[in-house]
């Protein structure tokens, strides 16, 4: 190890940019490693999960100040279901012609039979699964429903 060191030290006064061997490597990368695995606390299940549940591509770019817009509509779908579509032309269309906004105003609250025909037509649960008593809806198709309702 002193022989090393001084090799080291050697290299380090001449000024030369040597690479440092497997040998060097090994006596001061791995010990260093298993100093950072002892200090370091554990990752958790959930700090995994978020670790390897996406990716950064778009994220990315956005924050570089260059998004591309054409990869990001390539690379995810933005159509409506059958299902989700069907909801839109037809329940989201019923609840629409229920909506009195002079009325809402005035009221500052839904009318009770709106309230009633929401909750029949599950649309507070949307983007909730189906085995949880959802629907199932896309973020896409909950943006499309909250778009209709706030533009008709």
């Amino acid at each position: 190890a002193g022989t090393m060191q001084r090799s080291v030290h050697r290299a380090a006064l001449s000024g030369s940019k040597q690479v440092l061997n497997k040998v060097q490597r090994r006596a001061y990368i791995k010990p260093a490693y298993n100093l950072a695995k002892k200090i370091m606390p554990k990752i958790s299940e959930t700090e995994a999960a978020a670790l390897n549940s996406g990716t950064i591509c778009f994220d990315r770019d956005l924050f570089q100040g260059n998004p591309s817009t054409k990869d990001l509509v390539a690379k995810y779908s933005v159509k409506l279901t059958a299902e989700e579509q069907s909801f839109l032309d037809n329940e989201v269309e019923v609840l629409c012609e229920m909506l009195d906004n002079y009325q809402i105003d005035l009221d500052q609250n839904l009318p009770p039979e709106v309230w009633r025909y929401i909750r029949e037509q599950k649309m507070m649960g949307m983007v909730i699964p189906k085995k949880f008593g959802g629907l199932g809806f896309s973020g896409h198709g909950h943006a499309k429903v909250v778009e209709k309702i706030a533009g008709r």
